[in-house]
């Protein structure tokens, strides 16, 4: 059975996810939206990134999206209009066409990200592809999200109504020494191993990523794996099963808390490079060490224990060490750092009025620290 919303074949085994981006291309049918975004800057150039995407139900109810992939920004100025546009893919080989100027800003956030207005151009049963559903708090956005756990942890959790967050990377191999963070996801259960694999866990304890422009027969024996060793990067991640994962919590998230999603940048040979979201489905909060955070009714609200993040990581998928770093986090100097969004400024406006200047070298941002490297056997 096919899964719209996660880009998912459900198997009586085990599920499948796969990367068919854009192979369902068809942007024909329009509609009003919101896109929550950032503007980021590396060494060599500046991006709007798509956080979520929303289109209301009912009221300030909403479904969202969660962006897979997106290519670069196309901006146009002309006179005091300001026009962004770019692609957007999402579930099921789905492409999103998104349109806004800034005219269409709705709100600023304290994680320097921004509120439009968008038209967004797409397939006309767009509602069956969302990620899931949310409502709007005076212009912010709450997202339904979920905890899984165990069935004990789950009644200690919503007695005490206070929330641990884990010292472990994305990758469960390291320990952070300057935050922590509490784990959620998109993904409604955790039942087969590939929904591990989804949230950086897998039964055997490892996940494999392939390079750019490197050919790999659909299927391969586990025998001939050793024959694509220079394209294939085998990594660590936590060991888990299913059984641990059983449990689940649902909760209501500010969306502002949540902490920025790592990248890789892809450059398909002969096409055009766009980026690629690592581990779409998980969400995080970062939390002050030694810290908690609570939460009433199950929902989650900005409290001064919350830790935000004002970088995140873009791993050059042509080689090991880029596919690598979204996953490390430690060892990687790929990565974006987010403009500040002081006094409202308009992202947009920000962009022309700014621009051919240098915006990463002058930007002081905390970085991650780490405990020396705990390898997961």
């Amino acid at each position: 059975m096919i899964n719209k919303r996660f880009n998912r074949f459900e198997g009586s085994v085990d599920n499948m996810y796969f990367p068919n981006y854009g192979t369902a291309f068809d942007i024909s049918y329009e509609t009003e939206g919101y896109i929550k975004c950032k503007l980021l800057h590396s060494e060599k150039d500046s991006i709007i990134l798509p956080d979520q995407i929303f289109i209301k139900t009912t009221g300030d109810t909403f479904i969202w999206f969660q962006p897979l992939t997106f290519l670069m920004n196309l901006l146009i100025k002309n006179e005091d209009l300001v026009k962004s546009m770019f692609l957007v893919d999402i579930s099921s080989g789905n492409t999103l066409k998104i349109e806004f100027n800034n005219s269409d800003l709705i709100k600023t956030f304290s994680d320097n990200s921004s509120l439009f207005k968008c038209k967004i151009y797409g397939p006309k049963d767009i509602n069956d592809y969302y990620t899931g559903t949310g409502y709007f708090v005076d212009n912010v956005p709450y997202l339904r999200l979920y905890h899984h756990t165990t069935e004990t942890s789950k009644i200690a959790i919503l007695k005490n109504k206070e929330l641990f967050g884990s010292k472990w990377n994305i990758q469960g191999t390291k320990e952070l020494v300057n935050i922590s963070y509490f784990y959620l996801t998109s993904l409604d259960s955790i039942k087969k191993n590939q929904d591990l694999v989804q949230i950086a866990m897998a039964s055997n304890g490892k996940i494999s990523l392939i390079k750019d422009n490197f050919y790999l027969p659909p299927i391969i024996n586990q025998k001939d794996k050793d024959k694509y060793n220079d394209g294939i990067l085998e990594i660590n991640v936590y060991r888990e099963n299913t059984y641990n994962r059983k449990s689940t919590i649902e909760f209501v998230v500010d969306a502002t808390l949540l902490a920025p999603k790592h990248l890789f940048k892809h450059y398909p040979t002969g096409e055009a490079v766009f980026y690629e979201y690592c581990m779409p489905y998980i969400q995080r909060i970062g939390i002050d060490i030694g810290k908690t955070i609570s939460f009433n009714d199950l929902c989650i609200k900005p409290q001064s224990n919350i830790s935000i993040i004002d970088y995140q990581i873009i791993g050059d998928a042509r080689d090991f060490d880029g596919l690598e770093a979204p996953f490390d986090e430690e060892n990687t100097k790929q990565i974006f750092k987010i403009e500040k969004i002081e006094n409202s400024i308009n992202l947009l406006d920000f962009w022309f009025e700014n621009s051919n200047k240098d915006h990463y070298s002058g930007k002081n941002i905390k970085y991650q620290e780490f405990e020396q490297k705990k390898t997961i056997n």
